[in-house]
């Protein structure tokens, strides 16, 4: 479909919309001001036909009636009927009827009471854009000697919208096909020769252009938006004819550069050999200086992990050395810590000695309360010092894990030591057990609280606190391998460790395990007891 035709269907519906519209604009006012003419004739000849019956013998004369009502059609000819009513007792009876009127149905009660009083009535069926003719109906009085004596109806169409558009409907429509008509044929000539004829020149020029001859220039015609289009052509083609002629010098110094960077990549290869040679060697330390890496992060976790019972030991030495009371009881416990400190460290040495060999995981059952309560009262002493509070909340229904005391009682000590730097001012430690309800048919977990009061740590901080050899103790005072051992340790026991922490707001661990199956205990309550300091 070409463009005029697209254009010529457009401009014609909006046309006829436009036509349409006006149309039914003019018409509905015409429709208002010939109803308002046709009301004000049937009133008039109500009246006159009302006061030409008050002066007659008989208000019912059938001879003078059609007369009048002759004279009334050939003046209306849209008059359907003339009715007389007659006053009779209370009300009103129709004396007589003109042909075509209808004989019978009595007058509506608003009408009575206007004629009663001398007054015109008016009765007005239909609206405007109703699709059959409105019916108007007036009632005038017949006064004879100052009383009314009876009342002339007459009933007439008033003209309506969809009547006036019928009858017009034909002249509607020829001129719509006129106004069609010529919209087409002088968009085809518009087209013709201001869109058409440029447009070919300029598909010539460009199927010229495609066969190679970009000095060919389109004609360029008077001002309008063809011609800026062919001035806007003829630059762009100028244009691509020099980029073309730039691009042939440029692909000749280009030719020669490659013919140079040949020669260099040859020059290149040579050195990348021997590269590659001295990357092999530089790989090759790399790989020793890994191994002394290992070897040293090694011997800081033994470090770390020797560390903290010596300190222990140390601590209930120096207690039983300072103990002036000399109770034998008091010395024999300590003197047990002091000698369980010393197997463990025994297991740390053979441990790392054994770490050359696969390491086999031996879990047995295992009371988190008791293990907690032993490793609290080798603290006490360090925790004391410290001048920090321990306040213990433990749930004696816990059920028993499957685990390895010695490692786990190394993951508690690590927390503890770390809760306690971190409260350097004193505080309170918070350790909390607890069984957590079973979900979605899974067996049940404990989890494990350590909560301080300490400094607290940042987002950033807690993003890096499981980084091996990370740190933000000072100097001698860690190597950033506790936690490291911690979640390694939680992993082994299938456990999770997590932390909750602000600055400013203290820390809290929470160490997560598997229950084991079938193991239950007599519900009691909670054991809460505090050490201060």
């Amino acid at each position: 479909m070409k463009l005029h035709f697209k254009t010529t269907l457009l401009v014609s519906a909006i046309t006829l919309a436009v036509m349409i519209a006006l149309l039914l604009v003019i018409s509905a006012r015409l429709v208002d001001l010939v109803r308002s003419d046709e009301r004000t004739l049937t009133e008039v000849g109500a009246v006159s036909l009302a006061e030409h019956l008050s002066q007659s013998p008989s208000i019912s004369d059938s001879g003078r009636l059609e007369r009048a009502t002759a004279l009334l059609r050939a003046s209306r000819r849209d008059t359907i009927g003339v009715r007389v009513w007659e006053v009779e007792d209370n009300g009103f009876r129709i004396a007589w009827v003109s042909p075509g009127a209808q004989a019978a149905g009595a007058a509506p009660a608003g009408v009575v009471e206007a004629l009663r009083l001398g007054q015109i009535a008016k009765v007005e069926s239909g609206r405007v854009i109703e699709p059959r003719d409105s019916l108007y109906r007036v009632f005038a009085p017949i006064v004879r000697q100052g009383k009314v004596a009876g009342a002339v109806e007459i009933s007439d169409h008033l003209d309506n919208l969809p009547a006036l558009l019928e009858r017009s409907a034909v002249a509607v429509a020829w001129l719509a096909l006129i106004a069609v008509g010529l919209i087409a044929l002088a968009t085809y000539i518009l087209f013709r020769d201001l869109i058409y004829r440029p447009i070919e020149q300029l598909l010539g020029v460009i199927t010229q252009a495609k066969s190679g001859r970009l000095d060919v220039k389109a004609p360029e015609r008077k001002s309008d938006e063809l011609g800026r289009l062919s001035q806007e052509f003829n630059l762009m083609l100028g244009q691509i004819h020099e980029m073309a002629t730039e691009r042939e010098h440029q692909q000749e110094i280009l030719r020669e550069r490659i013919h140079e960077a040949t020669a260099q990549l040859e020059q290149r290869n040579d050195q990348l050999g021997a590269a590659n040679q001295e990357l092999w060697r530089t790989s090759r330390r790399l790989t020793q200086l890994e191994r002394l890496a290992a070897a040293g992060q090694t011997a800081a976790q033994f470090a770390h992990e020797v560390g903290t019972p010596l300190n222990l030991i140390s601590c209930h030495a120096q207690l039983i050395q300072t103990d002036a009371s000399g109770d034998p009881a008091s010395v024999n416990e300590r003197a047990e810590i002091i000698v369980e400190q010393t197997d463990r460290i025994e297991r740390i040495v053979r441990r790392m000695l054994d770490r050359t060999r696969a390491e086999i995981a031996e879990h047995s059952p295992l009371d988190l309360n008791a293990l907690i309560k032993r490793i609290t009262e080798a603290t006490a002493p360090t925790i004391a010092e410290r001048g920090v509070e321990l306040e213990l909340s433990l749930d004696q229904s816990l059920p028993m894990v499957a685990g390895d005391a010695d490692k786990l009682q190394q993951v508690f000590i690590n927390l503890i030591n770390n809760a306690l730097d971190a409260m350097p001012d004193g505080g309170r430690l918070t350790i909390t057990t607890e069984v957590e309800a079973p979900a979605n048919g899974h067996s049940p977990r404990i989890t494990v609280s350590i909560a301080d009061t300490g400094c607290g740590m940042t987002r950033e901080t807690q993003a890096h606190i499981f980084d091996p050899l990370y740190t933000t103790k000072a100097r001698g005072k860690g190597a950033g391998l506790g936690l490291v051992v911690v979640n390694q340790v939680m992993q082994e026991h299938d456990g999770a460790v997590s932390v909750e922490s602000a600055p400013g707001r203290g820390a809290r661990f929470r160490l997560s395990f598997p229950a084991l199956a079938h193991n239950h205990t007599t519900p009691r309550s909670n054991e809460i007891w505090s050490l201060s300091k």
